[in-house]
């Protein structure tokens, strides 16, 4: 693997450690505020193969009472030769329940709220170089805290709207052919996660679930770069709603609502032009599509999904080519606005 990036005379730094604010306003939510961080540290700072070790995570409280905390560990070990990945979460979210299926005419709007709590772990290792595979765990509790008398989520019928558990585990494989890990500008990424939930692993319910996430990344120029990205959430058995796969979040389908379209299957990709501007400032802009669906043999290219938009860039860290991002998407759904650390993918 060699090691590029836009800046040619990037050094590999031994660690870093960035605060940032979070100061965000949406209608669920009101206006919300609280902090995000990242800290990474490289034990072999000569190594340029080497990906660096990462914590990150972000704690926000609205107005509206909204609390959202995770914590994520990404750690290398070797020539990257095995991963640990973990992330535990909480949410207590002000959402938007609007029914299932991509059909924007039948929905309806309906505010309820969980307590959400989330563990995702895995430990992958190398079969040959830059191929990983691996256990991976995937635990999520939801209890209801408030939701409107008399309406879907009470009366609906819906698996898992009071409440529900799931706990699964599987397998994960992934490919790196990735130049960097903070902003690649060559290689290609691929990631397959293959689970079971079962009511033997704890989970209140049985179902499966499969997830793709591809990307590729090519250099086009000086300080420029295109990249790709593909992403395939299906499920299977007795899904409860919070798991059913949802389009539109800061990493896909920017420009749509978290979960106003969510079914039993989601197909979506992007595509991102990518360069520096001036001094530590650079920008780019986006394009997605996606469609989320019942059963693979009823997609449709009927009522696509739509987004794209626009992005700031600041540089926090020369050396990994770390960023902030501010990007502005808009949909049919309207504008949003996008403020984290690193690249949505």
């Amino acid at each position: 693997m060699n090691a590029q990036s836009v800046d040619e005379n990037v050094k590999v730094s031994k660690e870093g450690f960035y605060p940032v604010p979070v100061i965000f306003y949406l209608p669920n939510t009101g206006f919300a505020f609280g902090t995000a961080f990242l800290y990474y540290n490289n034990p072999d700072s000569g190594n340029v193969n080497r990906f660096p070790n990462i914590l990150g995570g972000f704690g926000t409280y609205s107005t509206k009472k909204q609390i959202q905390g995770s914590i994520r560990v990404n750690r290398y070990f070797g020539e990257n030769d095995y991963r640990f990945d973990l992330d535990l979460s909480y949410f207590r979210t002000p959402d938007e329940f609007w029914g299932i299926g991509p059909d924007p005419s039948i929905k309806v709007k309906e505010e309820v709220t969980y307590h959400q709590y989330r563990i995702k772990v895995d430990f992958i290792s190398t079969i040959v170089k830059h191929f990983y595979v691996g256990p991976y765990y995937w635990f999520e509790k939801f209890e209801v805290a408030e939701y409107q008398p008399g309406g879907m989520i009470e009366t609906g019928n819906l698996l898992g709207a009071l409440g529900v558990t799931t706990s699964g585990a599987g397998v994960e494989f992934v490919v790196d052919y990735r130049d960097s890990l903070f902003f690649p500008t060559q290689g290609i990424y691929g990631d397959l996660k293959i689970l079971y939930y079962g009511k033997f692993l704890g989970s209140d319910v049985n179902f499966f679930r499969l997830d793709f996430d591809g990307r590729h990344y090519t250099s086009i120029a000086e300080n420029q770069v295109l990249a790709f990205n593909i992403i395939y959430n299906g499920t299977a058995g007795d899904v409860p709603i919070q798991m059913l796969p949802k389009l539109g979040n800061h990493q896909m389908m920017r420009g749509y609502p978290t979960g106003k379209y969510l079914d039993k299957n989601l197909l979506a990709s992007q595509a991102e032009y990518r360069r520096m501007l001036f001094w530590r400032i650079g920008a780019s802009a986006f394009f997605g599509v996606g469609q989320v669906f019942a059963e693979i043999k009823k997609f449709t290219f009927n009522d696509l999904k739509i987004a794209g938009g626009l992005g700031l860039r600041y540089l926090l860290d020369k050396d990994e080519h770390l960023n902030v991002r501010l990007d502005v998407a808009q949909s049919i759904e309207g504008t949003y606005v996008y403020f984290t650390i690193q690249e949505a993918f």
